[in-house]
């Protein structure tokens, strides 16, 4: 690994671990892009759009944990333990895992309402064999949320009355990572 000098908040500069990879990226075009993640309707092309490589620095979040938060950096890492035996089995999932979720993130952001609606298990070999609802790794860098998408969402979930509610307040669409063997921090 090699070392990058960075400031941060305090004004302290601090060197931190870092490596490089090359990420894809989406070329600015007047056509809008599309991107399914599920097989599209006939005809209709998975992806549109131009990606390029660029090689950028990655660093180690975990030298500055204590130095991180939601509203700031935009995310978090935190130590979470979890009942859940196999990740792959959906319903156990849904059962403990949930639950766990919703009280981790009630913890972090104070919300007094969490809805989990989706929850993803990436695995290459998997995927490609078509096994245990395993998907690939997204393949460029993207967002999940837009400024449309996202309030779309809690209507999507929410009953009418209470989504237009909610929607006059501050809410949030959060991702929650972690690998699923093994030990480490949490992505919030």
């Amino acid at each position: 690994m090699d070392r990058i000098s960075e400031s941060h908040d305090a004004g302290a500069s601090r060197s931190l671990s870092f490596v490089e990879a090359s990420l894809n990226y989406l070329i600015e075009s007047s056509e809008k892009p599309v991107y399914y993640a599920f097989e599209p309707p006939a005809g209709t092309p998975r992806i549109t759009g131009t990606f390029v490589a660029q090689t950028v620095p990655i660093r180690n979040a975990r030298e500055v944990v204590d130095d991180l938060s939601l509203d700031k950096q935009g995310f978090e890492l935190t130590h979470q333990e979890t009942a859940v035996q196999d990740f792959y089995e959906q319903e156990e999932v849904k059962r403990i895992y949930y639950p766990e979720v919703e009280r981790l993130l009630k913890e972090a952001t104070g919300a007094e309402k969490v809805v989990i609606f989706d929850h993803q298990v990436r695995n290459l070999p998997l995927a490609q064999r078509g096994e245990k609802n395993a998907r690939e790794y997204g393949k460029a860098v993207h967002n999940d949320y837009t400024a449309k998408s996202g309030p779309r969402r809690v209507r999507d979930h929410l009953p009418a009355a209470e989504a237009d509610q909610r929607l006059k307040n501050r809410f949030a669409e959060i991702n929650v990572w972690r690998p699923i063997r093994g030990e480490g921090l949490r992505c919030v």
